[in-house]
């Protein structure tokens, strides 16, 4: 029976990513919204890279996921530019209440340089919004938003490598799950669709 947990988590893992590829199937590659409560214009890309730990599968880490997607807030012609994750981190978590151990900094390392970013909080309403724009792997999974610089989500989109170490007491790495085609095509027209 203990053999069976592993493949049914991995297979509830992608259950979940194909519901979430056939909900995204719908909508453009970029998504551009006003939120009604903040009077913001939110822009995003519809699908987001998903990463896992830099371990050999097994239960510890079965359930580890992270997602990166790139957003731009407009408010009345000021940008900027941040980073969620969605952290499904199930060594240091319980419910999405907790804040995962690790995440307040992290370093991306996109192609040969590394990038140190603090978390700016961890609610929509730290980048202006009223609401999340991605949606999450799981119900646990915690929200965290980084600001950084459209270079930054340039080199994002262009990365051939791209890791993601926590800090904390214990830092982790985090690699791509897979080749992820769309969520890299949607990262590239997100530049595009900003960059007019």
């Amino acid at each position: 029976m203990s053999e069976r947990i592993p493949h049914l988590s991995t297979a509830i893992a992608i259950a979940v990513l194909a519901i979430l590829s056939a909900c995204a199937a719908g909508q453009p590659p970029v998504v551009e919204k006003l939120d009604e409560f903040t009077a913001v214009t939110i822009t995003y890309s519809r699908m987001p890279i998903i990463m896992s730990p830099d371990t050999p599968f097994d239960r510890a880490t079965m359930r580890d996921y992270l997602q990166i997607g790139a957003i731009e807030v407009n408010r009345m012609g000021t940008l900027k530019y941040y980073l969620w994750l969605g952290i499904s981190d199930m060594n240091h978590m319980t419910s999405a209440d907790k804040r995962p151990e690790g995440y307040e900094s992290i370093v991306l390392i996109m192609g040969g340089e590394k990038f140190g970013l603090d978390v700016l909080g961890w609610t929509p309403a730290a980048i202006g919004a009223s609401a999340p724009v991605y949606k999450k792997l799981f119900t646990t999974s915690v929200d965290a938003y980084y600001q950084v610089t459209l270079d930054q989500i340039q080199l994002l989109a262009e990365a051939d490598v791209l890791r993601l170490h926590t800090t904390g007491s214990v830092s982790r790495e985090f690699v791509p799950w897979y080749k992820q085609t769309t969520a890299k095509d949607d990262l590239a027209e997100f530049i595009r669709s900003v960059l007019q």
